[in-house]
């Protein structure tokens, strides 16, 4: 039997977002485990937070209802698992990310894109013969 609606522990201080939420989500229950390759107690389960979902089916929920990864992240508490996946990439990595996350906790939304789009340009290789 496929439940009324997914309604993870999303961080939403809005009723009529929420409300709006569980309303588009019950318009096709009987589908989403389908087309989320899961069976439908497992959706189940995981909407009764009874069960936590993979990274990879978390991912697949997201874009299933369109729902922001970030939102189901915090609500999973699971931003852990990109942490970690970058953490041992190497020694300095698992020195620096830890480090670099606490330092920068308290960043506006604008900041952490400023510091995005820094990090991608570091992130690139030079192209004039090694030169930054």
């Amino acid at each position: 039997m496929a439940s009324a609606g997914f309604m993870p522990m999303v961080a939403s201080s809005n009723p009529m977002a929420v409300l709006c939420f569980r309303v588009r989500a019950a318009t096709d229950t009987m589908r989403r485990p389908i087309r989320l390759a899961i069976a439908p107690a497992h959706l189940t389960d995981i909407e009764k937070e009874r069960r936590t979902p993979s990274e990879d089916l978390m991912l697949r929920i997201a874009r299933e209802y369109g729902m922001p990864e970030e939102d189901l992240r915090s609500g999973w508490s699971r931003a852990d698992a990109v942490v970690n996946e970058m953490a041992i990439v190497t020694p300095t990595n698992a020195k620096k990310v830890p480090e670099f996350l606490r330092t920068a906790g308290d960043l506006t939304p604008e900041q952490w894109d400023t510091l995005i789009k820094q990090a991608k340009l570091f992130s690139k290789k030079p192209t004039n013969g090694g030169a930054w």
